[in-house]
């Protein structure tokens, strides 16, 4: 194989998807591991959900500046710091669970809220930035399955150690030392991305990144991008996502056995890993035009996230009207299996609602001159920041499972009309994008062409 071929094959837009999946797998997806098996030294998710509530927190604030610092330093640079950052909340998570400390997970957590809030805005970015058009959902899906390795891994990890735990508590503190050594690897992955410059599209265009920037450029643009009325219609389906994913986490802890979540866990895995590639491929389907996928995929997203809301409402009430709820373990007749497949559904259709919310995002016109994409991760991914901080803050309070689900799906239901006048209005800025360069502080880009025909 020659040099050359070599270099383009390094500089692949594929290639960076991989890299980013793949520091996504060993971040945030071995986070949602650990969150999967539960709280790490307790038998209630409590210290866990106040942890989480503290790295969200920190997230809602930081992910909003992250676009600007993701433009001043490079999407690289800025993946690489964040995703030093998550490997101390993983090793808080073994010292929880062995020895019940509990400072230590708390420190864990508020400094991944810090390399959280980085690696989120900058993974996405890049995700969604580098792909040619054409080619973003499928990326997309790669990115967010890879992604899914975590989990997967995790709860195969958790499944092989605790097949044997037929009862509610912690997993054993063998099982958090693999997903710790595993975070570790992150960093060292982020330091394989090439900059955008550097990256070669199949279809020979270049991909838009700023050669020159400033807080105080980042700032105007920031501000710029707030009156952005597509963008702002999806804040709420942003905010009120992760409200169903915390709840579901309380819902597994609460009601199943140690065996049984790492089943879930790994179950879980496989089932999003295939619905954020399905999603992928059906949203680059060429013979239906770009609004009819956007609209099409949205109504059966629509369909059947309020159908697996309304079957959880339904075993959620059973659960929470019995005095004595049951512990669910493998095998326990026909309410474990409709308990236990309704997570899975659940899980499914939460994964689709993920990529193409995604994809969605990427769709956002007059948002797509130079450093904007950081910009609009950033802020939408903040908004998910403050959503989840929420979410885990109700989740520490010992407030009621069925709570919980009743304040989830009827976020859910708020998310609905703004999510389709987004996908169902005309939004785009039909002119073309074209930065001044007459003076030293401008963007110094390049002309960004958006079609207004197309969403």
């Amino acid at each position: 194989m020659t040099t050359e071929r070599v270099t383009r094959i390094y500089r692949s837009c594929l290639l960076q998807i991989i890299l980013v999946g793949l520091v996504a797998f060993c971040e945030p997806g071995i986070w949602t591991a650990l969150n999967n098996l539960g709280a790490g030294g307790n038998a209630k998710p409590f210290l866990n959900n106040a942890a989480n509530a503290l790295t969200y927190g920190l997230m809602s604030i930081g992910c909003f500046l992250a676009g600007g610092v993701t433009n001043k330093i490079t999407a690289k640079w800025t993946l690489f710091i964040g995703a030093a950052f998550y490997t101390p909340y993983a090793a808080g998570l073994y010292c929880n669970n062995r020895y019940g400390n509990e400072w230590f997970l708390l420190l864990g957590a508020a400094l991944c809220g810090i390399g959280a809030s980085l690696l989120w805005a900058s993974e996405a970015a890049i995700a969604v930035g580098y792909p040619e058009e054409e080619k973003r959902g499928r990326y997309v899906g790669i990115w967010m399955g890879i992604r899914q390795m975590g989990p997967l891994v995790g709860g195969a990890i958790s499944l092989a150690l605790n097949v044997g735990t037929s009862e509610k508590g912690k997993v054993t503190y063998t099982t958090y030392l693999g997903l710790v050594a595993i975070s570790a690897l992150g960093a060292p992955f982020a330091l394989l991305l090439s900059q955008p410059q550097d990256v070669i599209r199949s279809n020979g265009t270049k991909i838009p990144y700023m050669k020159k920037t400033s807080f105080a450029i980042e700032a105007r643009a920031i501000w710029k991008q707030l009156s952005n009325k597509y963008m702002l219609l999806l804040i709420p389906v942003f905010l009120a996502g992760q409200f169903g994913s915390t709840y579901q986490g309380n819902y597994l802890t609460t009601y199943f056995t140690v065996r049984s979540r790492a089943l879930a866990s790994f179950l879980t895995a496989v089932v999003g890993a295939a619905a954020n590639i399905i999603t992928g491929l059906i949203l680059d389907v060429k013979s239906i035009s770009r609004e009819n996928r956007s609209k099409g995929v949205y109504i059966f997203v629509l369909i059947f996230v309020t159908a697996a809301w309304t079957w959880n409402a339904i075993v959620e009430t059973k659960l929470s009207r019995m005095a004595d709820p049951p512990t669910f373990d493998l095998g326990d007749g026909p309410f474990f299996n409709s308990a236990f497949t309704v997570y899975m559904i659940f899980k499914f259709f939460y994964e689709v609602l993920q990529t193409y919310i995604y994809w969605l995002m990427a769709e956002i016109k007059g948002a797509q001159a130079d450093g904007d994409i950081a910009r609009t991760t950033g802020i939408l991914r903040s908004w998910e920041s403050i959503g989840s901080t929420i979410a885990y803050a109700v989740g520490a309070t010992h407030w009621p499972n069925l709570n919980q689900m009743i304040l989830g799906f009827a976020l859910w239901g708020f998310t609905i009309p703004f999510t389709l006048l987004a996908v169902f209005g005309n939004w785009n800025q039909p002119a073309a994008v074209e930065e001044d360069q007459s003076d030293d502080n401008s963007l110094e880009a390049q002309r960004v062409i958006v079609d207004a025909d197309s969403k």
